[in-house]
């Protein structure tokens, strides 16, 4: 057969990377990857994305690969969830991307609680929003009585935002639209209910549109800087982490993933969302994924922490390399003294990440550390305890698993596998560094045709890419240190 050519963007916090991808009809080969940095522009009185930037990377990549290996037939674009851009009705960008960390939403979900509690918030979405989320970020302009939502006539996400600049249809894609906090509690469309509560217009919701779905061509003026031409816009898995779940080889309702990069989402695949007052109180969440199959799950910041150090060490004149952090991870014995990787200041941006480390094992009761060694230690020992706790709430909710995948760009530091397999007690399978932009990749097959099914695209995983084994070595260690993680107590206890 003819191999057609596929291209896919996956944008994250930090970075966005382009693959090329043709496919045989047995595998799937990535002909080369590109990168491009995501550079968040602080101007002082906002934070926002470059999604402007953003759009002309891709149109570099595009153009790039135009030139290496000829016309692609299809292309999409996925990212992380929540941030958004609003249209004016001459499709018009109405204001600049705000980044979702950006102080606006400060006592927003405080404001939140007066109009509606998160029980019945979660009942009616499925979600358990933070500040993060798209619905405190609208919410925020009802309440500072910002006229901005009087004038959108669309709201669309980032993958919908930038496919629109690239191709002009306005659509969202339904398993980024979950990541909004604005779905009815099946994940499949709009909640009425929560845009009337809220006072959020519903004149600027657009159509949902399933995984696979085509939207549309490139528009002339991407034709004209990239070369592609008849180009398809596909709607991948828009949300990261859901594209990620989709390549999973031989994924299903026994197994558990957990995918890690900036933040860690872990979860399972189910064909109904979990709606119990258990799961509320755990704190789980359900999105939608391929072929309407639901998500349960649980993110919770990871790689930020490594960053976060990266960063100190680096205004200290250190600049240390991930290896170089495994590598005085290995050579530094345990602290035994763990954070919570959800603590609240531990997740705020700047400042000195030592010291805010120290500090909250100063409230909690526990000996600081002292050594580059120490620290690194201690975050990736934290993530995997946390890893741990959240395994075993979806044990407790019935919702149980015989296999695990690890996968995304933290399943290349074989030391924090090590320490999952030894939290978990069990073998675990790690590796597609790059899932989210093979599930993305992936889609496209299944839009084209190419694969029926979302087994036969997992199939198709399974036969393009390899995982590694990691059995548990120290898992009665970890466990006792687990029941002492579990029993910290100070004025705020390291589990939520």
């Amino acid at each position: 057969m003819k191999e057609k050519l596929m291209i896919a963007a996956d944008i994250g916090a930090s970075s966005g990377k382009m693959a090329a991808a043709v496919y045989d009809g047995r595998q799937m080969h990535i002909n080369e990857y590109w990168d491009f940095p995501n550079r968040p522009a602080d101007i002082g009185t906002a934070l926002y994305w470059d999604v402007f930037g953003l759009y002309h990377s891709i149109l570099d990549g595009l153009a790039v690969f135009r030139e290496k290996y000829g016309q692609a037939e299809t292309f999409a674009v996925d990212t992380w969830g929540a941030s958004y851009g609003l249209l004016d009705r001459y499709g018009r960008l109405l204001e600049p991307v705000y980044q979702y960390r950006d102080e606006r939403t400060a006592g927003t979900m405080e404001d939140m609680r007066q109009v509606m509690d998160e029980w019945e918030l979660f009942l009616l979405t499925g979600c358990q929003c933070n500040s993060t989320y798209t619905l405190p970020q609208l919410y925020s302009c009802v309440v500072q009585k910002s006229r901005i939502l009087e004038s959108a006539e669309d709201l669309l996400f980032l993958p919908d935002l930038l496919s629109y600049f690239l191709g002009g249809q306005i659509s969202c894609e339904m398993t980024i639209a979950g990541t909004s906090c604005l779905l009815e509690n099946r994940q499949e469309d709009w909640s009425r209910e929560v845009m009337k509560r809220f006072g959020l217009p519903e004149k600027m919701l657009p159509p949902i549109v399933e995984p696979g779905t085509t939207k549309g061509r490139f528009g002339a003026w991407a034709v004209e800087k990239t070369g592609m031409q008849d180009t398809r816009i596909i709607a991948a898995v828009g949300h990261d982490s859901a594209a990620a779940v989709a390549a999973i080889p031989e994924f299903g309702k026994d197994a558990l993933y957990i995918s890690v990069g900036t933040s860690i989402s872990m979860g399972i695949e189910r064909e109904h969302c979990l709606l119990t007052r258990e799961a509320f109180e755990k704190g789980f969440k359900n999105t939608g994924g391929i072929d309407r199959r639901k998500i349960i799950y649980r993110d919770f910041s990871a790689s930020w922490h490594i960053n976060e150090f990266l960063r100190t060490k680096r205004e200290g004149g250190k600049d240390y390399t991930h290896p170089d952090l495994i590598w005085l991870a290995q050579n530094t014995p345990s602290p035994r003294v763990y954070i919570d990787v959800e603590d609240g200041l531990l997740n705020t941006a700047g400042g000195d990440a030592c010291a805010k480390m120290n500090d909250y094992l100063r409230r909690t009761g526990q000996r600081l550390l002292e050594t580059d060694g120490e620290f690194i230690r201690c975050i990736y020992e934290s993530i995997a305890m946390k890893v741990r706790y959240y395994a075993y709430a979806f044990r407790e909710l019935k919702e149980d698993f015989r296999r695990v995948y690890v996968i995304n760009g933290g399943s290349r530091n074989g030391l924090l596998m090590q320490f999952i397999s030894d939290a978990l007690n069990m073998e675990i399978c790690a590796g597609m560094p790059y899932a989210t932009i093979s599930g993305n990749l992936l889609t496209q097959l299944y839009a084209r045709g190419e694969v029926a099914s979302v087994e036969q695209m997992r199939q198709l995983s399974k036969e393009s890419f390899e995982l590694k084994v990691y059995e548990p070595q120290q898992g009665a260690q970890w466990k006792e240190e687990f029941a002492r993680y579990i029993t910290l107590r100070s004025s705020q206890s390291i589990i939520h």
